[in-house]
């Protein structure tokens, strides 16, 4: 179920763009992490290259661009208006330090810098949760993206809460509990599945729809893909806590993987009933997100098996694929795409909208370059497999051009989102308004 969409109530343009103007960044600074490493990263997941990098995709790129995109869309879309927009701008220059700051410090194993940028990220997120969360309260209705991100937010808060925890076990004094690969699973799908995959799985029920003109075919699963995506992280969370054997994990990977194949199922659906048949940046990016999802099902449920596919000296190897084809090609595919629509219909909406009827103005799509964004989803893509290869193969030099290609990925994702501040010219004459029509007050 869509929700109406309530323009005039777009936050400035000023709030909203720094978000996805500072988000690829992290995957900079994950591509270059991964450029340089050695094959010690097909050893464990939990290496200090590893950890460092997989954050900055996950918290640096994907969390600040969707922080964005949800303070746009919560007023917008899901009914209701922030509690502050000066605390926005707060949390996303605390989020910015303390992200950088994380990075670092897991890049070098210093647990003390850790615990002090973990904490700043704790506080960061919380600020977002509580934004966030009044505006969700203040909606009138319940539709598809505002009840996703209610319990997104929810499992964001309970994700950083475990990662804090973590954090503060490594440091000398605590050492309350071991961090087992159970443990960091549990946190790290918390976050992936709880946190990213169900908001973009709900914000999606309502922009695919609306960017690819779909007006008689309804989601069939909606409700079902967050009752059981949800209960499926919840359990899988709780399990994975206590290291269950591998007959267990893949019984809970396969719980895990129903709610999104459902979604998937729905998009594909929905995608065949669009009026509009011109594909769009954002057409494609849903096209690519669901092959990497169908992608990542059986890889998640293979790397859930263990270490039968791949050498004992190497385990993290299928685990490794497993996360750049569903952080990067499932989430990241998704993510992509509708930065530039989300974007480019702010700059629109506050730059080009009040000159509506006096002078011709550029549409939203002319804002964006079609080419170029095009260019940097296939390029995320690329990368997405080309680490996934380099995982099943265990080839370390593919392993560090997939790094490489991730830096251009986040630098072109970066250049793409600037060039849309550029001033820009109407491509067509606007159509002339009659001498007696009196020009509405929101246009003049």
């Amino acid at each position: 179920m869509t929700a109406g969409v309530a323009a005039a109530r777009s936050p400035a343009l000023g709030v909203i763009a720094p978000f996805f103007l500072v988000a690829p960044l992290g995957l900079v600074a994950a591509g270059l992490l991964i450029a340089g490493a050695n094959s010690d990263s097909f050893v464990a997941v939990n290496l200090p290259r590893n950890v460092a990098a997989t954050h900055g995709v996950v918290i640096g790129w994907l969390t600040t661009s969707i922080m964005g995109a949800t303070y746009q869309l919560s007023p917008v879309v899901m009914g209701g208006d922030l509690l502050s927009v000066r605390l926005t701008r707060v949390q996303l220059y605390l989020h910015v330090a303390s992200i950088a700051l994380f990075i670092w410090s897991l890049w070098e194993w210093d647990v003390r810098w850790m615990g002090v940028a973990g904490a700043g990220l704790y506080i960061s997120l919380l600020l977002f949760a509580l934004n966030i969360s009044v505006a969700l309260a203040r909606g009138k209705s319940w539709s598809h993206p505002r009840a996703f991100v209610t319990a997104s937010t929810a499992f964001l808060v309970l994700a950083m809460s475990f990662g804090l925890t973590y954090v503060g076990a490594l440091q000398p004094e605590h050492a309350w509990f071991g961090i087992t690969l159970g443990r960091l699973s549990a946190h790290a799908h918390l976050g992936l599945v709880g946190w990213l995959a169900l908001t973009l799985m709900g914000v999606g029920y309502q922009l695919i729809p609306m960017f690819n003109v779909i007006n008689r075919a309804k989601p069939r699963f909606g409700w079902a893909v967050l009752a059981i995506t949800g209960a499926a992280t919840a359990l899988f969370g709780s399990a994975m806590l206590f290291d269950p054997p591998v007959e267990a994990r893949v019984v809970l990977a396969a719980l895990l993987a129903l709610g999104p194949a459902l979604w998937g199922i729905d998009q594909v659906l929905l995608m065949r009933s669009r009026s509009k048949r011109r594909v769009d940046i954002q057409g494609r990016a849903t096209y690519a997100s669901l092959f990497f999802l169908a992608a990542v099902i059986p890889f998640g449920l293979a790397a859930s098996a263990g270490t039968p596919l791949t050498p004992d000296g190497e385990p993290a190897r299928w685990l490794l694929s497993y996360a750049a084809l569903g952080m990067l090609g499932w989430l990241g595919s998704t993510l992509v795409g509708n930065s530039y629509k989300i974007l480019s219909f702010l700059i629109w909406f506050h730059r080009y909208r009040p000159l509506v009827g006096r002078e011709p103005v550029p549409v939203a799509s002319e804002i964006y370059s079609e080419g170029a964004a095009t260019a940097v989803l296939a390029l995320n893509g690329l990368a997405a497999l080309v680490l996934a290869l380099a995982g099943v193969s265990g080839n370390i030099g593919l392993w560090r051009a997939g790094g490489l290609l991730l830096a251009a990925v986040g630098t072109a994702h970066a250049a793409t989102m600037l060039y849309m501040f550029l001033p820009k010219k109407a491509r067509r004459a606007a159509a002339p308004i009659p001498v007696n029509r009196t020009v509405p007050n929101e246009t003049r």
